[in-house]
């Protein structure tokens, strides 16, 4: 994106000094890309667009001379692309590593999840056990009674027999 200012503008339409930013004012032009305290900046391709709206002739030979500056102010090609490789590169470390610690994350997890797994599977063999021993031992409680109630009935007749013997 080329940037330019009012100084720009005024040039590459041969209008008088100050009147890019009557027309700012008037929002006749785009809005600003940036406002800093130095003044406005508008991207080239919006000044261009609204131009070819309006109908208002550009100079080329201005044209020329902001991409002229464009292009000298521009660090060499290859090392601006050698840069944001290298940028990209460090992003991509980065997003690698990320992916390595969630995958660490997931597998501290599934390893969590199966010990727990294990420890509940372990506690429903426990459930179980103890399940069969309360049924083993009701089953005892149940055969003592019945034992403790024949005892009882027997104990009851064997008295009945006593006391009859006696007043007999």
């Amino acid at each position: 994106m080329i940037m330019v200012s009012n100084a720009e503008i005024e040039k590459l339409f041969g209008w008088k000094k100050g009147k890019a930013g009557v027309y700012a004012g008037r929002n006749i032009l785009p809005d600003p890309v940036q406002v800093l305290s130095c003044g406005r900046l508008w991207n080239l391709e919006d000044i261009l667009f609204t131009a070819a709206e309006r109908g208002w002739e550009v100079n080329q030979e201005a044209l020329r001379e902001i991409h002229k500056s464009v292009v000298q102010s521009t660090p060499d090609t290859k090392e601006v692309l050698q840069a944001e490789i290298n940028s990209m590169r460090n992003h991509l470390r980065s997003l690698q590593d990320e992916i390595e610690k969630k995958q660490k994350q997931n597998q501290d997890l599934d390893d969590a999840s199966q010990a727990l797994e294990r420890r509940t599977e372990h506690q429903r063999a426990k459930l179980v056990y103890m399940q069969n021993e309360i049924a083993e031992r009701e089953t005892k409680v149940d055969r003592l009674r019945d034992e403790e109630k024949r005892l009882d009935e027997w104990i009851t007749v064997k008295r009945k027999s006593v006391n009859k013997d006696n007043n007999s």
